[in-house]
């Protein structure tokens, strides 16, 4: 018998990896009479373990029991796991409260931007869009904050995981003045993604060297050593995502967390803090207080040159952010 552990981060992490390595037998069981705290993030990376075990495995039949946590229900976190147990995947619903375990396909992206014309990266933006304007509560400055982190961070997926979905869901907490979002994709990780860029071979030996060095300014499996690496494509990758999203949550008194492999990092209050788990793909989790974002674009164009400074005699990033990102926070000097 499986126990799933209570899910706030630290303990989901911990779960992932204990079951790394465990072979499950016909007819098992899995209690989740510990489930009690259920945060989007970490519904989001026991669910993929569990269905990532279940897949491995020769075994036809599974039971489970005590799962009658009303709110992971409603979250559809047991069909996440393919326990008939609550909301179907499928149902569309939310509001200004919460959005659901809910996936998207990477297919139906791309038709959906060949049908409008557009890009994938357009079609990215206005289903991040969608998201915001449900979570943002009317906070315009909240709603574009919202709208550039979730399209940096799910703009990756089809740009670097081959992965074939986005899984996502994400909590408002208005007595806390908090908002949790978590992304998940089950693709190639982290470390295989930057070790496809022969530039990094030296400085990624695990999955946590990768996940540090992906946090920092400029780095992209697309960087060409000594090659052309300016572009006036505004949807250019040019590696400043997750260091700008990452950034942002420390300084405006938020949290960041990325795993994938067996390792993930914690940024919290200008510290990182490691843990170990196991996730075929890469997850992440982006913790905040709405209230904070006032000054956000000033913020951000602070880290912005910080970073673009950083890496300024760099041979192995792209010394410049993208026009997008640079437009969008009025950086263009």
């Amino acid at each position: 018998m499986i126990e799933v552990s209570d899910l706030n981060f630290s303990s989901a992490l911990e779960f992932t990896y204990s079951i790394k390595d465990y072979e499950l037998e016909e007819g098992e069981i899995f209690d989740f009479s510990n489930v009690h705290n259920c945060d989007p993030f970490p519904m989001l990376i026991a669910s993929t373990a569990i269905r990532q075990l279940r897949e491995i495995s020769s075994v036809k039949k599974c039971t489970a029991k005590n799962c009658d946590n009303s709110y992971a229900q409603h979250m559809r976190f047991y069909k996440a796991i393919g326990i008939n147990r609550g909301r179907e995947l499928d149902e569309n619903y939310g509001n200004n409260n919460y959005l659901p375990i809910t996936k998207l396909t990477i297919k139906d992206l791309r038709e959906d931007g060949i049908k409008n014309l557009e890009r994938i990266q357009e079609v990215i933006v206005r289903k991040s869009k969608l998201m915001a304007s449900v979570l943002s509560r009317g906070n315009a400055s909240f709603a574009k904050w919202l709208t550039y982190v979730l399209t940096e961070i799910m703009r990756n997926i089809p740009e670097h995981s081959q992965a074939n979905e986005i899984w996502y869901c994400a909590q408002y907490w208005p007595t806390y003045d908090l908002v949790e979002l978590a992304i998940l994709d089950e693709g190639i990780g982290v470390k295989n993604s930057l070790l496809s860029n022969y530039a990094y071979s030296d400085l990624v030996a695990d999955d946590s060297d990768a996940l540090k060095l992906s946090i920092r300014p400029g780095i992209s499996r697309t960087f060409v050593p000594g090659g052309e690496n300016l572009s006036n494509d505004e949807w250019k990758n040019s590696g400043y995502g997750l260091y700008m999203v990452s950034r942002l949550c420390e300084e405006l008194g938020g949290s960041f967390i990325i795993a994938s492999g067996d390792s993930a990092i914690r940024l919290k209050k200008k510290s990182l803090t490691q843990y170990r788990c196991h996730l075929k793909g890469t997850g992440i989790q982006i913790r905040i207080k709405p209230s904070k974002i006032v000054n956000y674009e000033r913020v951000a164009k602070d880290i912005l040159r910080e970073g673009e400074g950083e890496v300024k005699e760099s041979k192995k990033a792209f010394r410049s952010a993208s026009k997008s990102t640079r437009s969008l926070f009025g950086y263009d000097d």
